[in-house]
């Protein structure tokens, strides 16, 4: 299923989410940054004044990121909407496979499926009162009627290829991903420590100590590492590797399934252990 093929809610939440997750890494990296250019302007040896005054506003802007990252959170969006969308994804497959708890006729299923809709609204009010996107538009598309529509072959080829295997293809595009973005910053962190022990031995044996900037690539290094823990490379690469192996073998039974109730079981069975990783992740995240 495409994006739009989706009820609106998921659209929207999935818009917030992404646009929040955009928005806090972006004042983390200002963040970052000034920090470092503090170092920089306290490493210059000018004795003019509009250099202090110059490192006097880095730190001020510094003090304002810490601050309105600890005070107004800007990842707290990004995390809800996320459990937004994964809930109301989850959901949506559910019924559209005729699957547990939407097995039952369609008018039944419907209706059942606006009161899960419904639930997720009202269990998640505050991220959902930012839900501007979208807002306008249906939740049931005909896509969802359509596939709920189709026959059990058709239904449990379009669970396999654009369910199974595209969460799988994601998973291991991002396990590859993130591994790669880890081993890259891991070398830029060792290159700035490397930089800053040997700029300190030379400090230390007084050879041209003024123009040795030890305190830049501490700072420097130190920002490598907070954005690394930030984007967490590490543990990504192996949540997602070992999710990508997980669905391999949820999508194996798919070929032995032959029945509406064998089916209904296996998706629901199948979108247990989806919500489950993503939870799991999201308990990490907050911690």
């Amino acid at each position: 299923m495409k994006e739009q093929d989706f009820p609106a809610l998921y659209r929207s939440a999935d818009k917030l989410s992404l646009d929040s997750q955009k928005h806090f890494f972006r004042i983390l990296k200002v963040h970052l940054v000034v920090l470092v250019a503090a170092a920089v302007l306290s490493a210059i040896n000018i004795t003019d004044k509009w250099v202090y005054v110059l490192q006097l506003l880095v730190l001020i802007a510094a003090l304002g990121c810490s601050v309105y990252l600890c005070g107004v959170r800007p990842d707290r969006y990004w995390y809800a909407g996320r459990a937004v969308v994964e809930s109301v994804k989850t959901i949506t497959w559910r019924y559209v496979c005729r699957a547990e708890p939407f097995q039952t006729e369609d008018a039944i299923a419907k209706n059942n499926f606006k009161q899960s809709l419904k639930t997720i609204l009202d269990q998640n009010h505050d991220v959902c009162s930012k839900l501007t996107d979208y807002s306008n538009q249906e939740q049931f598309t005909s896509m969802m009627q359509e596939m709920r529509s189709s026959s059990l072959d058709n239904r449990k080829n379009n669970y396999c290829e654009k369910r199974i295997r595209d969460q799988r293809d994601w998973y291991a595009k991002k396990a590859f991903f993130n591994k790669k973005r880890a081993n890259y910053f891991f070398c830029g962190l060792i290159v700035a420590n490397s930089i800053g022990v040997v700029l300190a031995i030379l400090k230390a044996v007084e050879i041209n100590p003024i123009y040795l900037p030890v305190d830049v690539f501490i700072a420097l290094a130190a920002s490598i590492l907070s954005w690394m823990q930030a984007k967490r490379f590490t543990e990504l690469s192996a949540s997602y590797a070992l999710a990508a192996h997980e669905i391999g073998f949820i999508n194996e039974q798919l070929a032995t399934i032959d029945s509406e109730d064998d089916f209904s079981k296996f998706v629901g069975d199948a979108e247990n252990a989806f919500s489950r990783e993503h939870t799991q992740w999201a308990a990490r995240r907050d911690v």
